[in-house]
C-alpha cells in the first residue's frame, strides 16, 4: 500500500478560530512538535510526517485538519494535497455552536456579550470558546466571575460566542470516531479517554464500557452528527465525545470534524 505524507497541524483550530494567514505562535509551536513527533511514530509503515525524515514527494497528501495552511506544506513539499471541505465549512462545523445546536450540554448557555456573564454570578462552570483543543479555549470559573475571569471573556468574545456548562463530576469519558463522506459512512468502536481533567492522555477500546441504554443513545447522536456534518458539505474524518456523571450520560459533549487523539484506536488504525 503506497504511503502517505502527513501534516500533523495539530494547532488547527487555532488557524480555524483566526482565520486566513494564521501563523503558529513559535511557543505553540514548540509545545505541540513532541506531541506530533509522538503521533508521527503511529503511523503507518510507508507514512511520512513531512516535519521530519523521509521523502513527501509525489505521496499523498493527509492532514490532522485539512485547513488552508496544512493544504500549502503539502503543497510545498511534493506531496499530493487531498481534496478537502472548503475552510469556511471547516471552520462551522468544528465550532462549538455547531455541537451546541444538535444537542447541548444540559444547562448550558452561550454567551454573546459580556453582559451574558451575569449568568455565572453562582456556582461552578467550564467556559469554552468557539474553537478548542487539548486543553486550551477552556476556563475553570467559580462565580462571581472575578476581573481575570472577565478579562478571558472579553478576549474569547472577540473571536465568537462562548458556551458556559455547569461543571460536573465526570464518571466516564468516552468517544465514537467514524469518516463522513457524500453517500456513506463509517463507524468504529467505542473507547474510553483517560484525561487529567484537562487534556487527553490516552484512550483504549471499550466496546462494552456503556450500558445497553448510553450506548444507544451514543450511536443516535453519532448517526445525527452524521447527518447534520454532510448537510453542511463536510466530508472526512470525525468523533464524538460523550460522558457519564453522577446524574445520567450526555452523548454528545464536543464534536471534532477532524483527526483527533484517539481516532486511529477506535478505527484501527489511521
Amino acid at each position: 500500500m503506497t504511503g502517505r505524507a502527513w501534516v500533523l497541524n495539530l494547532d488547527a483550530d487555532l488557524e480555524l478560530a483566526h482565520g486566513p494567514g494564521y501563523t503558529p505562535p513559535k511557543a505553540v509551536a514548540a509545545q505541540l512538535r513532541p506531541h506530533a513527533a509522538a503521533l508521527a511514530g503511529t503511523l503507518r509503515a510507508g507514512d511520512v510526517w513531512i516535519a521530519g525524515e523521509g521523502d513527501p514527494s509525489g505521496l499523498p497528501g493527509a492532514c490532522w485538519c485539512p485547513t488552508p495552511s496544512a493544504l500549502a506544506r503539502l503543497e510545498a513539499s511534493g506531496a499530493r494535497p487531498p481534496l478537502a471541505p472548503s475552510f469556511d465549512v471547516l471552520r462551522q462545523v468544528n465550532g462549538r455552536s455547531f455541537a451546541h445546536g444538535l444537542h447541548a450540554l444540559e444547562g448550558e448557555h452561550r454567551l454573546d456579550a459580556l453582559a451574558d456573564a451575569e449568568r455565572l454570578t453562582r456556582g461552578r462552570w467550564i467556559v469554552h470558546r468557539e474553537h478548542t483543543f487539548a486543553g486550551r479555549g477552556h476556563r475553570f470559573i467559580d462565580g462571581p466571575a472575578s476581573e481575570a475571569d472577565r478579562a478571558w471573556l472579553r478576549r474569547g468574545l472577540e473571536l465568537g460566542p462562548l458556551f458556559a456548562a455547569p461543571r460536573l463530576e465526570l464518571a466516564l469519558e468516552v468517544a465514537l470516531h467514524g469518516r463522513v463522506e457524500p453517500g456513506s459512512t463509517e463507524r468504529g468502536v467505542v473507547t474510553v479517554q483517560r484525561t487529567d481533567g484537562r487534556q487527553w492522555r490516552r484512550s483504549v477500546r471499550a466496546p462494552d464500557a456503556l450500558t445497553a441504554e448510553e450506548t444507544r443513545t451514543l450511536h443516535g447522536a453519532f448517526d445525527r452528527v452524521a447527518v447534520a456534518l454532510r448537510e453542511a458539505g463536510y466530508f472526512g474524518p470525525f468523533g464524538i465525545d460523550a460522558f457519564r456523571h453522577e446524574e445520567g450520560f450526555h452523548p454528545l459533549s464536543e464534536l471534532n470534524a477532524r483527526l483527533s487523539m484517539g481516532w486511529a484506536v477506535g478505527m484501527g488504525g489511521w
